[in-house]
């Protein structure tokens, strides 16, 4: 499957939501605001829902301090085996693939996520 399937979640509907931004926008040029036209749906909650485990942007942000690390540890690796330290050269090799590895998978969430905003902001407009 190829970018995000937003039918998948629960509730989701992306129709009413243009419906509902359209409107906004529309009350919003004519100077007129109709609270009952801009107003929750009934049934909706307007906060995010809440889950006991750990939210994407902690999971995000550890993952880049993991990346993070394992850049400062080849680097130093490398360092080390510059300077003549007692390090093996197949360490700094192992060390600076999986640095590479981490780091591109990164690099690929992040392009992901860009990728799913356009859509979304595409989709809103």
């Amino acid at each position: 499957m190829t970018g995000f399937d937003l039918s998948a979640l629960g509730g989701f509907d992306p129709m009413s939501m243009q419906r509902e931004v359209m409107q906004a926008m529309s009350s919003g040029m004519n100077g007129t605001q109709d609270p009952q036209r801009i107003a929750p749906v009934p049934g909706r909650s307007p906060e995010l829902p809440t889950k006991d485990g750990p939210d994407f942007a902690g999971f995000l942000a550890d993952s880049i301090q993991n990346v993070q690390a394992m850049q400062e540890d080849s680097r130093d690796k490398a360092r080390g085996l510059a300077l003549g330290e007692d390090v093996d050269l197949h360490d700094v090799m192992i060390a600076s693939s999986k640095s590479e590895v981490a780091f591109n998978l990164l690099i690929e969430v992040r392009n992901k996520m860009v990728d799913a905003w356009e859509k979304l902001s595409r989709s809103v407009m």
